[in-house]
């Protein structure tokens, strides 16, 4: 989408399955009853699903990633961003807030997470959907589906931005923030800092499926 919230003509939103076995990879359970109930065929995803790997060398060349004029747009993406990072860096994630958000922010120097924003939005609640559902925002495709959900988040996005930020978002303070995650401000040329967060990799390994971002959408500014 551009600036105004306007998506390309044609297919605008993709959905990238993974590899992924459920008779060897880490799952749990509960999150897979969901998404076969949602249309995910794990055994097709078996068999012909992407590499994760060559999935991050790709997306490293992208133009998508390290660039300041890319915003991510997403909900409640600390885990999508943490899986996201896994790819890009094929390594452990930081074990502290502080080295987690100096890396997310290499990678991604442009984020904006609605669920932060929502602190500002006190008549709004919930998830996703919800959201959507309040600012009426329609769905296009089944729920659960990451390019379903990365289109919603788009959309509902601009929404919001018109609705409760008069088509202007102050950037500084809302730029780079997670929901759940750290506590700092973050400008584009400082890492932000905060304190304690665990392996955000450990559920995110649930999401090999389906996308490396269910609910996460990119946006050239």
């Amino acid at each position: 989408m551009d600036e105004d919230g306007n998506p390309p003509p044609g297919v605008c939103s993709w959905q990238f399955n993974f590899k992924f076995s459920l008779n060897t990879d880490m799952y749990a359970q509960e999150s897979i009853d969901l998404l076969s109930k949602s249309g995910i065929d794990f055994r097709k995803n078996d068999e012909f699903g992407i590499d994760a790997l060559h999935f991050g060398e790709l997306l490293t060349d992208s133009g998508l990633v390290l660039f300041k004029n890319v915003r991510w747009v997403s909900f409640h993406s600390g885990y999508d961003f943490g899986y996201l990072l896994k790819l890009l860096t094929c390594s452990a994630l930081p074990e502290d807030e502080d080295g987690f958000f100096a890396i997310l922010h290499t990678f991604f120097p442009g984020i904006f997470d609605i669920k932060y924003m929502m602190r500002s939005c006190r008549m709004l609640k919930g998830g996703l959907q919800d959201v959507a559902d309040d600012l009426e925002v329609p769905r296009i495709g089944p729920q659960h589906q990451a390019g379903s959900d990365s289109l919603l988040t788009a959309m509902t996005f601009f929404r919001l931005r018109e609705k409760y930020f008069e088509r202007r978002i102050d950037e500084p303070k809302y730029l780079g923030h997670l929901f759940g995650l750290g506590s700092h401000i973050f400008h584009s040329a400082q890492s932000a800092t905060a304190s304690g967060t665990g392996s955000a990799a450990t559920t995110a390994a649930t999401q090999k499926h389906s996308s490396a971002s269910a609910s996460t959408a990119a946006v050239a500014a």
